[in-house]
């Protein structure tokens, strides 16, 4: 079944869990790194454009969006890591956003199961559908004050990761099920067409060979009685 389970939404799981447990555990301290994180991935991406860029040489369709993406992610990784308070204000609708894509990323898998006839393909699409509402909850934040904002992120992000996590042991099971199914039946059709090709070579053979024994029979044999003497 590991085969069939792909790494990334797996790690992608674990890191949901590991985020959720530390803002609850550690939330002021958690949210600090968290945003020096995120101002360091945004600052790396925003230097892989600008040498994209370098090396395409401004021509090229892409060229103009590489320039332009990699200016405003330089710059937005550099004021991450500068203003990190700032940013943890605005962290959570990040958080949310993410996770709201990811449930509409898996929808597609609910669907590809669908296609290929799963028993219980409305089960991911179910794991979607709340997905989607964990990322609009944490967009809303409905409870205001009522609630500490990093708490709610904490708890949204161990119960997206519980969710994501699940959906990919359930999809690597139906994925794995339905593999097995669709060799037995390419199994059987193979031994079908093979058990039938094994019948008509056996009736060519006994055809020709009644052929060779009946032109043995009618094989006509000369009179002696006949013969010049």
């Amino acid at each position: 079944m590991l085969r069939y389970v792909k790494n990334g939404m797996l790690l992608l799981s674990i890191a949901f869990i590991v985020l959720g447990v530390l803002l609850l555990v550690m939330p002021q301290t958690s949210l600090l790194w968290i945003c020096y994180a995120f101002g360091a991935v945004v600052l790396l991406t925003g230097v892989v454009c600008l040498i994209q860029y370098v090396r395409v040489r401004g021509s090229g369709f892409t060229a103009p969006f590489l320039l332009v993406g990699g200016i405003v992610t330089t710059a937005l990784g550099l004021f991450s890591l500068a203003q990190p308070q700032v940013v943890a204000s605005f962290l959570p609708v990040v958080f949310g956003i993410f996770i709201l894509f990811d449930g509409c990323s898996r929808i597609g898998t609910a669907l590809d199961l669908a296609k290929r006839r799963g028993d219980k393909w409305w089960v991911m699409l179910l794991f979607s559908l709340l997905s989607i509402a964990l990322g609009i909850l944490l967009l809303l934040n409905p409870f205001g004050a009522a609630v500490s904002v990093v708490a709610l992120c904490g708890v949204l992000l161990i119960v997206e990761g519980v969710v994501n996590l699940s959906c990919v042991v359930y999809a690597a099971m139906e994925l794995r099920a339905l593999d097995r199914m669709t060799d037995a039946a390419m199994n059987a059709t193979l031994g079908a067409l093979g058990d039938m090709l094994d019948e008509e070579e056996a009736a060519a053979l006994n055809a020709d060979y009644e052929g060779v024994v009946y032109n043995a029979e009618s094989t006509e044999v000369p009179d002696d009685t006949t013969a010049p003497h």
